[in-house]
């Protein structure tokens, strides 16, 4: 009986051990589109760059974890730095320099809290709206407001906690989990009384 219970008691904390560590294994964010789109040749200029992943982005996540940068083949950055995250949609307004090949560069943090970035090629054929600089700006104007999501550029549109409701659920579901496999093992384990 106790080789039954012990047995039990290891699959449970099998089981909860894969239960906690599933968000883990959780597919980061997926690039779903793009303002302008990869490989594209643009000839007026958008209000702003953009891109959106397959789900929302994690806000709260520190502001030097997300970019937006628009960078010609030189190595010449535009743009002010200034970003706004709307659920699964980062942008910054778009500044760019004289005709040419271009990489917007990004970086969001996926709800599942890890990294996420990548490049996209695109050209311009169009006349420069900015002088560009040899390194990336830093959204300096809304420093002027006092607002503290203002200062670095970064717009926090979500309310409440830092932690997805997933990884909650996870853990509650967890907790449940070895506090059943425990109780079943006491109950497994405790001695009959003698007749």
């Amino acid at each position: 009986m106790r080789a039954l219970a012990a047995a039990a008691s290891v699959a449970a904390a099998g089981l909860a051990l894969a239960l906690v560590a599933a968000p883990a294994a959780e597919a980061h964010s997926v690039l779903v589109s793009s303002t302008p789109a990869a490989g594209s040749t643009i000839s007026e200029l958008p209000a702003e760059f953009s891109v959106t992943m397959n789900e929302t982005l994690l806000s709260g996540a520190g502001d030097a974890a997300f970019a937006l940068r628009v960078v010609d083949g030189d190595g010449r950055y535009y743009g002010d730095g200034c970003l706004t995250l709307v659920d699964d949609t980062m942008s910054t307004a778009a500044a760019i320099g004289p005709a040419g090949d271009y990489t917007l560069e990004w970086q969001v943090v996926s709800a599942d809290g890890h990294p996420v970035s990548g490049e996209i090629p695109f050209s311009w054929t169009g006349e420069a709206t900015a002088d560009g600089t040899s390194a990336p700006a830093v959204c300096h104007e809304a420093a002027a407001t006092g607002d503290p999501d203002d200062a670095s550029g970064h717009h926090d549109d979500a309310a409440g906690s830092d932690i997805p409701l997933g990884d909650v659920v996870w853990i509650v579901v967890a907790v449940l989990v070895v506090a059943v496999a425990v109780t079943i093992a006491l109950v497994a384990t405790r001695r009959r009384p003698r007749a």
